[in-house]
């Protein structure tokens, strides 16, 4: 059995000069991956820290503050909607306990009270007495949990005080000339 360079040479594919070239070089070795010269992590850091480093251009500094300033200005953002989110679930809280705690029941709902949010006519059925309260300004309807409410003229006013945005239907009471 003749090895593969004797084969080579016999079909003419290779001259001799580069079978004694090929016998002449040097064999690279391969490198067994299992070996014992792994490095541990805290040595890649050192090994990190000990590279210089290489000094930044004018562009890429501009950048990079220009990238801190943006990240600065997103978390106070961030920090700032939080904070309004925040106050905003406080106020709501506040509100719906008033409203709780000082609803006045209705009694006898005999009547009919029609009042307007924006272009849609929306309406109540009160005893007499609320009607006449109502009309007078001296009660106030209001929402909470998208039920309409029926709140003195003094509570309406602690929340409005709370929250000025605050969805209260009340009747101005008219002056009255002497």
């Amino acid at each position: 059995m003749s090895s593969l360079r004797d084969q080579l040479l016999k079909a003419g594919l290779v001259t001799k000069e580069q079978v004694q070239k090929a016998e002449t070089k040097p064999q690279l070795k391969r490198r067994n991956k299992n070996t014992s010269h792994k490095i541990n992590p805290s040595q890649k850091k050192q090994i990190r820290k000990a590279k210089p480093k290489r000094e930044l251009s004018d562009l890429e500094k501009f950048y990079q503050q220009r990238s801190n300033v943006e990240n600065k200005e997103r978390q106070q953002e961030k920090k700032a909607k939080e904070e309004q989110a925040r106050l905003k679930k406080e106020r709501n809280v506040k509100i719906s306990r008033l409203i709780n705690e000082n609803m006045l029941a209705i009694d006898d709902p005999s009547e009919r009270y029609n009042f307007v949010i924006g272009t849609a006519v929306k309406y109540i059925y009160v005893s007499t007495e609320q009607l006449d309260e109502l009309a007078d300004g001296k009660l106030a309807l209001t929402f909470l949990k998208g039920k309409c409410r029926i709140i003195s003229s003094d509570i309406a006013k602690e929340i409005r005080e709370i929250d000025p945005k605050r969805l209260i239907v009340q009747q101005q009471p008219e002056q009255k000339s002497k």
